[in-house]
């Protein structure tokens, strides 16, 4: 890349690289299908491509973690597969007994093509975990910075009125319940488990 003049993106200065350039390289994807259809093929398709498993290795030789165990070639955290229309965007620590978990159905209204994608989908997350158990849960904001019962949400009034104020309810991790296209945020309180080999 060269440019005779600063081009005024940080570095006060033109820019002169030698050597044959930067090389970008990248693959397209393309989807043929009808209109019904294309919306669960391209989220489907992404999903699997974008969050595709990572293969590790490591070289033989290494202290083993546990020395009395067996080396662990398959590991997975869920006991069931989440159904297709649900994705677990973020399961993280929130301190010794406590994870975040953040998770969203990922089709609109009227995209699954008869596949029945996009109705609401009912989940039991209490055993869903193959490391822990949860006992108790509680919604937040998308963010996570403050439970969603004591949001201050603002007040809309639309054409037909103003809108119906939701009274706070008990979440039982046995039903959460995901309606299209909405993310929702959890912190979990869980028990952990012993996980073997």
């Amino acid at each position: 890349r060269r440019l005779l003049k600063d081009d005024g993106r940080g570095v006060s200065e033109p820019l002169m690289e030698n050597g044959s350039g930067a090389w970008v390289r990248g693959r397209h994807l393309v989807l043929l299908d009808t209109a019904q259809a294309a919306a669960a093929g391209h989220r489907l398709l992404a999903e699997q491509e974008v969050l595709a498993p990572q293969v590790v290795l490591a070289p033989d030789g290494g202290a083993a973690y546990n020395l009395g165990a067996p080396p662990r070639t398959q590991f997975s955290g869920l006991r069931r597969d989440l159904p297709p229309s649900v994705h677990l965007l973020t399961l993280a620590s929130w301190g010794p007994e406590m994870v975040l978990l953040r998770l969203e159905h990922q089709f609109a209204v009227g995209e699954d093509s008869g596949r029945n994608l996009s109705a609401p989908v009912t989940l039991n997350l209490r055993d869903l975990f193959s490391t822990f158990t949860i006992t108790r849960l509680q919604e937040t904001t998308l963010v996570a910075n403050q439970l969603r019962e004591a949001a201050s949400r603002l007040k809309w009034t639309t054409n037909t009125g103003p809108t119906p104020h939701q009274t706070p309810y008990q979440l039982d991790p046995a039903n959460i319940t995901l309606e299209p296209m909405e993310i929702r945020t959890f912190l979990a309180s869980v028990q952990w488990k012993e996980v073997d080999g």
